[in-house]
């Protein structure tokens, strides 16, 4: 009788876990743009200028990438706080963009602009809008830019401290993305 409790406990705490509530960063419908900042290679000499603004229903990521002064990246970055993603195995971005370039989920555990982070690369030319949906057992591992290992255990995506986008193609020039949501599932 005992095995039968223990078996019914077993897919209650499953079933409690599959039913975890999506983390949703939804720009459009109910304009959650809070405290979202532009972080850009300024802090580091560069010259690169953005701004995120709410337009119609999404965030408008907006600017121009400059590789002066040895630049080059300009990002939108959630507030600081304590994300724990390792319940999902789904990142969902609904964008467009008129500009051709390869943005990056970028998905932080540490701060230190030094220290891995996580990511996924995405060309965004699409006037149209686009729903990209990201394994995020499929992110990659990287450091300053470069690969260090492609793919992750999902259990290291707990302590999350700031989810973003950055643009960092060693491209100058301008850029557009509207990000009308992006959901954690």
């Amino acid at each position: 009788m005992w095995q039968y409790l223990v078996f019914w406990i077993i897919l209650f705490n499953v079933s409690l876990n599959e039913m975890k509530e999506p983390l949703v960063f939804d720009f459009g419908e109910n304009k959650d743009f809070g405290r979202w900042s532009i972080i850009n290679d300024g802090v580091m000499g560069g010259l690169s200028q953005s701004k995120a603004t709410l337009e119609g229903d999404a965030v408008l990521f907006t600017g121009n990438v400059s590789l002066k002064n040895n630049g080059g990246f300009v990002s939108l970055r959630c507030p600081l706080g304590n994300y724990d993603l390792s319940a999902y195995q789904y990142c969902e971005i609904r964008f467009k963009s008129d500009t051709d370039r390869k943005f990056e989920l970028l998905i932080e555990k540490e701060t230190p602009f030094y220290l891995p982070k996580f990511r996924a690369k995405f060309a965004a030319k699409s006037k149209d809008w686009k729903i990209l949906t990201i394994p995020l057992k499929d992110l990659e591992i990287s450091r300053m830019g470069n690969t260090l290992q492609q793919g992750i255990d999902p259990k290291a995506l707990k302590g999350i401290q700031r989810i973003g986008f950055i643009l960092a193609d060693k491209q100058e020039g301008s850029f557009q993305l509207w990000i009308d949501y992006v959901k954690f599932y």
